[in-house]
């Protein structure tokens, strides 16, 4: 049976961002009145940006927004873009911007999330370890499996999503196996969601958008059928491998695929394939979640 991807809308671009920095760091920042609580995006580059600009981070964060909770992104405090994973909050500058951006927000003993995709979601599991989160998700990560064995300070509950062909941490990943045994055996919640392969319908590239253009559904169409005709699908219209592997040379981009848009189709491609790459498939998943534990 074929399964393809329902939902290709855009995210919305109905708020703005805030910038701000904590000790040099940059926090890009959105906080709706009578915020529920805050999410603390950390992305595996160690930069905040790409939780606002790329679709499915944006279409994940929206989601958030839309539940009442308020959203900032901490950009790393080294210059090699990496979180500092060193478990000593006292040396460990990006674990000290980590309380201070939760205090300057104005969230200091309020409820707080975190949210991590790739290494930051295992910055965000050893974060926890200091600056304790209400629930954590983690997107392509198997987290730090002392936050996950700790029996003096239990971890929390937390949600995994991981992608079917992900290289990095495909699902049967020794220790992202051993991290959710733990906190089940721990008692505390935890759910897991695998991003399966999905076919591209013809309208999969409408979802990639900024705040003032979009693709055209022609474009859209034009472009998986381009990828159909060369063989860079299979019979259910999934991508025949990851971005890297598809032979972008058979598709003519039409005037709506700009160069950032056609960059964001071979991330959209990614996300189909089920690949080592955000999804916001399951981003009403981690609202639910996020609410249980609010």
């Amino acid at each position: 049976m074929c399964w393809h991807r329902e939902d290709n809308a855009p995210p919305s671009f109905t708020w703005t961002l805030a910038v701000t920095n904590v000790n040099g760091a940059t926090v890009r920042h959105h906080v709706p009145a009578g915020a529920i609580g805050l999410v603390v995006l950390f992305d595996g580059g160690g930069g905040g940006s790409v939780w606002f600009r790329l679709m499915e981070n944006r279409l994940q964060v929206e989601a958030l927004v839309d539940a009442g909770y308020a959203v900032a992104a901490l950009d790393s405090a080294g210059p090699s873009g990496d979180y500092d994973m060193t478990a000593d909050p006292v040396t460990n500058q990006d674990l000290v911007n980590v309380d201070a951006l939760i205090s300057l927000l104005g969230f200091a003993g309020s409820d707080v999330y975190y949210l991590g995709f790739s290494s930051g979601g295992a910055f965000a599991s050893l974060a926890t370890l200091f600056t304790p989160a209400r629930a954590l998700a983690l997107f392509n990560v198997r987290g730090v499996a002392s936050t996950f064995s700790s029996t003096v300070v239990l971890p929390p509950p937390t949600l995994w999503v991981v992608g079917r062909n992900d290289q990095r941490i495909p699902p049967t990943d020794a220790g992202l196996v051993a991290n959710w045994a733990a906190v089940a055996a721990s008692g505390v919640d935890w759910e897991l969601y695998v991003n399966e392969p999905a076919g591209l319908l013809p309208e999969a590239f409408e979802r990639i958008s900024d705040p003032t253009s979009s693709v055209s559904p022609a474009d859209s169409a034009d472009a998986v059928a381009d990828l159909r005709a060369g063989a860079q699908l299979d019979a259910c219209s999934v991508p025949v491998g990851p971005a890297s592997a598809i032979s972008w040379a058979v598709v003519s981009p039409g005037p709506s695929f700009t160069a950032d848009f056609q960059a964001e189709a071979q991330r959209q491609v990614d996300e189909l394939y089920g690949s080592h790459v955000l999804t916001s498939d399951f981003r009403q998943q981690v609202v639910a979640f996020f609410l249980a534990h609010t």
